[in-house]
C-alpha cells in the first residue's frame, strides 16, 4: 500500500540557507535560540541544536522516512506470514494501518508528517491480521476488514482536526513568548495521543474478534 500525497519540493517552507544535512532541512529552533535561557530549557528536554528532533522535515526527508518505514514494514511482513505459515501452512496474513490511509492523504497526512514526524508505516501503526476465514479461524487472529473501518476513519478525522488546532496555538503561543520548550512538550503530548489512538483502534480490533466467541472465524 501506497501512502501519502508527498510533499513536493515547491511546497517546503522557505528559510534562510539550510544546513549542512543530507536533506538540506532547516533548523526549527534557529542558533540564537540555543544561547540563551530557551536553549538552556532545551537542552534539558533532551534537545541539542545539531540532533534530529531539531531538524524540520522537508520534502526529501520525508520521502525518504517513508521508504525507510515501508522497507521496515516488510521486513516485519515477512516475519510475520513466516510465524503464521509455522502453525498453517497456506496462512496468509496481511497489514492492516489502524491509523487509515484517508488520514495519510492530504493535509493531515502532512501535519502528521511534517509537525508531528509521524509515519504511516512505523510499528505503532502497523498491525498483522488474517487475510483469510481459514487463516483467522486456525490462528485465532482477527480478519483483515479488506478497507478502511468507517467508525475509525471518522474517529481519525476528528482527532487530528482538533490536534492541529492546538498545534497552531501551541506554535503561535511559542512565537509571541519565545517559551520552545511549551511548544516541544505540547507537541510530545500529541505525538503520544496519536499513538494511543491507534492502540485504541487495536485493542477494538482484538476485543470485537473475541467477541465472537467459540469458533470465531469458521
Amino acid at each position: 500500500m501506497s501512502f501519502g500525497k508527498r510533499p513536493s519540493t515547491s511546497q517546503a517552507t522557505s528559510a534562510p540557507p539550510p544546513p549542512a544535512d543530507a536533506h538540506a532541512r532547516r533548523k526549527v529552533f534557529p542558533t540564537e535560540v540555543w544561547q540563551g535561557e530557551s536553549g538552556d530549557m532545551l537542552r534539558m528536554l533532551g534537545m541539542t541544536p545539531d540532533d534530529e528532533s531539531n531538524l524540520a522535515p522537508n520534502a526529501a526527508s520525508i520521502n525518504a522516512r517513508i521508504e525507510q518505514g515501508r522497507a521496515t514494514m516488510e521486513g516485519r511482513f515477512v516475519q510475520a506470514q513466516r510465524n503464521a505459515q509455522a502453525a498453517l501452512a497456506s496462512a496468509q496474513v496481511r497489514p492492516f494501518f489502524l491509523i487509515p490511509d484517508p488520514c495519510w492523504n492530504g493535509p493531515t497526512g502532512a501535519f502528521l508528517m511534517t509537525s508531528l514526524e509521524l509515519y504511516p508505516y512505523d510499528d505503532w501503526n502497523v498491525m498483522f491480521l488474517a487475510a483469510d476465514d481459514r487463516t483467522a479461524a486456525a490462528l485465532d487472529i482477527a480478519l483483515h476488514p479488506n478497507g478502511n473501518v468507517a467508525a475509525f476513519v471518522q474517529a481519525s478525522e476528528k482527532f487530528m482536526a482538533e490536534a492541529q488546532i492546538h498545534m497552531e496555538m501551541a506554535h503561535d503561543d511559542a512565537g509571541r513568548t519565545q517559551d520552545f520548550a511549551a511548544y516541544y512538550n505540547a507537541r510530545e503530548d500529541v505525538r503520544g495521543r496519536v499513538k494511543l489512538l491507534a492502540g485504541l483502534f487495536a485493542k477494538q480490533i482484538v476485543e470485537a474478534w473475541q467477541n465472537r466467541g467459540p469458533g470465531r472465524g469458521v
